[in-house]
């Protein structure tokens, strides 16, 4: 079954990614198809998914792709990312149908506080407007989204005041004291770089270029340049929109010469160009800390706030769980699997093996 399902994720992607501005479920004759965009690869009961459905979601995910990844990391991203796409869509409509069965109404006027709930999150100076573009999501699928929130937390009100009703400070000092672990402070360096990208397949040309450029970086740091703006104009990490901060290094997860630069450099100085299977990083390390159990007092607020959530989250994929099991699930044309055609698919597809993590949207 996984083969069958990377081989379809393949023509999917063969295929092509483009934008779909018809959103609205279809229902139509399996039997007339010519796999255009309209044509459907997923049914819900009697309610279709389109393959342009599909392809702006697989789009969507792959905004997040890393750079630099090796041919098979990407191939194996794709179905990931693929996989995601799917799964969203297919919760998507479940819900869709459950709130045109329960007859419950969520007005403009609740999805418009919800947006502005929603802005208020994103941080100082940013906007929805910012984040529709980024993540290339039309707004009419964002307030979609909304309307879909509010009903779930609308049908589920009371189980959400049940369960939160019980994670009283009592109950999260009992969870404190049974998982040290989580609370443990490790010990270790924070660290921010400048990241100089060097794909896999570049010849020693390229190589040398992107050397000069960070030996460049490191010179004009050495010189007085500010390492928070100069990362934000010149790393090609993500982290350039924090000034390069990477935050707390932990032993064991980063490229050995990174680790061995982060733990070796004296703090607060510009380390010497290092290099790592992504490219060449100039490195500072900003301060170190000591291992320590923080406190429950510390961490009382955001344990409760963590418990609810995971209680929500619980709550809300049984909902999901019991929506599905009420529910025919298939897939059409390059997602159907051999299989006989009175046998329903299963949507539990393997995840692909060694694929970079890809953001699944949340549907909670």
């Amino acid at each position: 079954m996984k083969k069958l399902l990377l081989t379809a994720l393949a023509l999917l992607f063969a295929l092509g990614l483009s934008a779909c501005k018809d959103k609205a479920a279809k229902v139509v004759n399996p039997e007339e198809r010519d796999w255009s965009n309209k044509d459907i690869v997923i049914w819900v009961d009697e309610s279709g998914i389109p393959l342009g459905e599909l392809r702006a979601e697989m789009h969507r995910q792959m905004l997040h792709m890393p750079q630099g990844l090796s041919g098979d990391q990407t191939k194996a991203y794709q179905a990931r990312a693929t996989q995601i796409s799917i799964e969203n869509l297919i919760v998507r409509r479940l819900l869709e149908r459950e709130l045109d069965r329960s007859g419950i109404l969520i007005s403009q006027n609740e999805v418009d506080e919800a947006k502005k709930v929603l802005e208020a999150g994103l941080g100082e100076g940013r906007t929805l407007t910012m984040l529709i573009a980024e993540v290339n999501l039309p707004m009419d699928v964002l307030e979609a989204n909304l309307r879909l929130d509010l009903f779930k937390n609308k049908v589920l009100s009371n189980e959400f005041a049940t369960a939160w009703a019980a994670i009283t400070d009592d109950y999260a000092k009992t969870y404190y004291d049974e998982h040290p672990d989580e609370f443990t402070q490790p010990a270790g360096r924070f660290a921010s770089h400048i990241l100089i990208r060097v794909p896999q397949d570049a010849d020693d040309m390229a190589r040398m270029k992107a050397r000069n450029k960070a030996e460049e970086v490191r010179k004009a740091l050495l010189e007085g340049a500010d390492f928070a703006q100069l990362a934000a104009t010149s790393s090609e990490c993500a982290s350039r929109t924090r000034g390069g901060d990477l935050g707390f290094i932990p032993r064991g997860r980063e490229a050995p010469a990174f680790e061995e630069a982060v733990y070796s450099q004296p703090i607060g100085q510009i380390g010497a160009v290092v290099e790592s299977p992504v490219g060449y990083h100039v490195i500072k390390v900003t301060r170190e800390q000591e291992e320590r159990l923080v406190p429950f007092e510390e961490v009382r607020q955001t344990l409760v706030n963590g418990l609810k959530r995971r209680e929500q989250q619980r709550i809300i994929a049984e909902f999901i769980k019991g929506l599905r099991e009420k529910s025919l699930i298939r897939f059409d044309g390059p997602l159907a699997p051999q299989q006989n055609a009175d046998q329903p698919a299963s949507t539990d597809a393997a995840p692909a093996e060694d694929a970079p993590a890809a953001p699944a949207e949340s549907e909670g």
